[in-house]
């Protein structure tokens, strides 16, 4: 019987070797965002924009004339406490220490400058992950996780998880509050940290829609920056976001699919409200659902099986 750590080493190997981005120009070897009708979940998609998010978008007037849903984009400012924050911040630092310890000047498909990135699976609980849809499509058990427990024993004390990393339960408490707003239906890929220098950018790209599912969102942590949003096919239909630290934000439905995303070095597209955002290392820790493939996740057993 096929092991779940062979699954999961062949998990990572295809990891590497997919490419996170979409270009839009007419020489990209890559697919074009999608056109037509947008890809749809089994489940509906409710998230609600919160009051406090609205200072912090600007939708063009052409993105609202031409009845794109603002909901599109989902932003929630202060998603997470000031202890969070710097403890997640703390468990990247670590993690990229250890993962990813010097900046890349350029990425192999031209889209972001200036950064380094890790992928943590220890942060995803079993059951929310590939490895356990796969084990319920082969009538398994999803395995007990012993990270899953409380962070802290009754008696206040901690409940000990040295040997998966000593914060790694606080930050799944955390990170649960980020996959419970989506169905429970979602099949997640482990969170990815990015870290972006001051000095850093990213161009415009559409994430790869062959790579993951049908949102990708990210935790922001440390400095501020602006995030511009640009449908592929008319720049004029625009959105403005200002990502500050603890906010959380998400592109689904057209924006994901449909929009380019990017973080400029520009000084005319690092202002909001007519002040400057000051460049500054910033870290993003992203969330993106995993791609079901068209056979189901049984498929992925019978295709990891070598033939004889």
């Amino acid at each position: 019987m096929l092991s779940l750590r062979t699954l999961n080493c062949s998990a990572r190997r295809a990891h590497v070797l997919r490419r996170w981005f979409s270009e839009t120009g007419s020489g990209s070897r890559l697919t074009r965002p999608v056109s037509g009708t947008i890809p749809q979940p089994p489940e509906p998609i409710n998230l609600a924009l919160p009051s406090s998010a609205e200072p912090f978008i600007k939708y063009s007037d052409a993105f609202v004339d031409r009845g794109y849903t603002k909901s599109d984009i989902f932003l929630h400012p202060d998603f997470i406490s000031d202890d969070e924050h710097d403890l997640l911040v703390r468990s990247c630092n670590k993690k990229l220490k250890r993962l990813a310890n010097t900046y890349e000047m350029g990425h192999f498909d031209k889209r972001i400058n200036n950064y380094r990135e890790c992928s943590v699976s220890a942060w995803l609980p079993h059951k929310r992950g590939v490895a356990g849809r796969v084990s319920q499509a082969m009538d398994r058990g999803v395995d007990p996780d012993p990270v899953d427990l409380p962070d802290r024993a009754s008696n206040g004390k901690s409940a000990g998880w040295t040997t998966v990393g000593k914060y790694d339960g606080q930050i799944r408490h955390i990170l649960d509050r980020v996959w419970d707003l989506f169905p429970a239906s979602f099949t997640w890929l482990p969170p990815h940290i990015l870290d972006l220098h001051e000095d850093g950018e990213i161009l415009p790209h559409v994430d790869n829609p062959e790579y993951s599912g049908f949102v990708v969102g990210g935790l922001c942590l440390l400095g501020p920056a602006v995030s511009t949003f640009k449908h592929v096919d008319d720049p004029s239909v625009r959105v403005d976001v200002l990502l500050s630290p603890k906010s959380l934000y998400f592109m689904t439905n057209r924006i994901r699919y449909q929009f380019t995303h990017e973080i400029t070095v520009d000084p005319s597209q690092r202002a909001w409200m007519g002040q400057p955002v000051a460049r500054a290392r910033r870290i993003s820790l992203m969330f993106r659902d995993a791609k079901e493939p068209k056979g189901g996740w049984s498929s992925l057993v019978s295709a990891a099986i070598p033939s004889f």
